[in-house]
């Protein structure tokens, strides 16, 4: 049987996928690929790279491995994690030290290219 943890996370990836594909973006998930990056969603030119965690814990390494890998004004660091009942975005806008995470609240159905 799977590692429950495991199973939960999967779920949880694939809410986010499918709210993601609701809303118009094409979506790859990176199945058991245990790399900084869940899922890859591409919509109108904008390329959001996510790392899914169901309570929003990031830790720092995992955070500016994100943040570095969105060189382009274009391509957006995002963490989904659980909202009530759907996920909920935040979008990684420093990178992180020791303090407190610079992010803020991100919805997919409003990116666009003007607002990156």
């Amino acid at each position: 049987m799977a590692n429950q943890h495991y199973m939960s996370g999967r779920r949880f990836e694939y809410k986010v996928y499918h709210d993601l594909t609701g809303r118009g973006y094409y979506c790859v998930r990176a199945a058991g690929s245990h790399s900084k990056i869940d899922i890859l969603a591409v919509k109108d030119g904008i390329c959001l790279l996510i790392q899914c965690k169901a309570n929003g814990a990031i830790s720092p390494a995992e955070w500016n491995t994100l943040f570095d890998l969105c060189r382009g004004p274009t391509i957006l660091p995002i963490v989904a994690r659980k909202g009530n009942g759907k996920p909920e975005y935040m979008l990684i806008t420093k990178r992180r030290g020791r303090g407190r995470r610079e992010w803020e609240p991100f919805d997919p159905g409003e990116a666009s290219e003007t607002s990156c």
